[in-house]
């Protein structure tokens, strides 16, 4: 007698009939979209350094490059600190040696200077210089002279306006006076009728 077992058959039927279960991310999801991130964030991090390190690895060679230049010109900038230095000292010297120069033909100059601007009836008693500034003490016939002698020494180009500083009635009806003046050395007129001489000079 054959037994045919229909229960395992209708067992076997109803599991393939059984929805098998889908796979799902869910859970997963949003580790893989960290992982994600985190991936490009250091892909991104990677680049910027890998940037980073060779910009500043040309400038760190830039910069070699810049000092071996910087000590080849060393010495010639040196050269040039000395030639300049040089060129102070002696031009110092010159400036010097013009200064006693002018110092020497000062006093003479302005002794011919005070002395063409003195009118009639006027006299010299003292004369100060100290710097460029010329003090001058004398007596007068009357007040007329005075006035005559500042406008003469103010015609001339190497004296300024001078000031009248005292002028008072003396003895025998004289009157005695002070006034000062700055001398000019080198007056702009004179010394461009000088240079415009030598100019004319030299082109002859």
């Amino acid at each position: 007698m054959i037994k045919i077992n229909l229960v395992a058959e209708v067992t076997a039927q109803a599991a393939a009939r059984r929805p098998r279960k889908e796979i799902s991310l869910g859970a997963k999801q949003g580790d893989i979209i960290l992982l994600a991130s985190l991936f490009v964030a250091f892909l991104v991090v990677g680049g910027m350094w890998y940037h980073l390190s060779s910009t500043r690895s040309h400038l760190q060679q830039k910069e070699s490059q810049l000092r071996v230049e910087r000590d080849k010109l060393k010495v010639f900038i040196d050269k040039v600190a000395e030639l300049e230095k040089k060129r102070d000292a002696l031009k110092h010297k010159i400036e010097i040696i013009d200064q006693l120069k002018e110092n020497q033909h000062g006093p003479v100059r302005i002794m011919d200077e005070v002395s063409r601007a003195l009118p009639d009836l006027l006299w010299l008693n003292d004369m100060t210089v100290k710097g460029n500034v010329v003090t001058l003490q004398g007596e007068a016939m009357d007040e007329n002279a005075v006035a005559n002698y500042i406008s003469n020494l103010d015609a001339s180009p190497f004296f300024q306006e001078p000031t009248l500083l005292d002028l008072a009635r003396a003895k025998a009806g004289l009157f005695r006076f002070k006034l000062s003046c700055v001398f000019t050395y080198k007056p702009p007129e004179i010394a461009g009728s000088e240079n415009g001489t030598g100019t004319a000079g030299a082109g002859q």
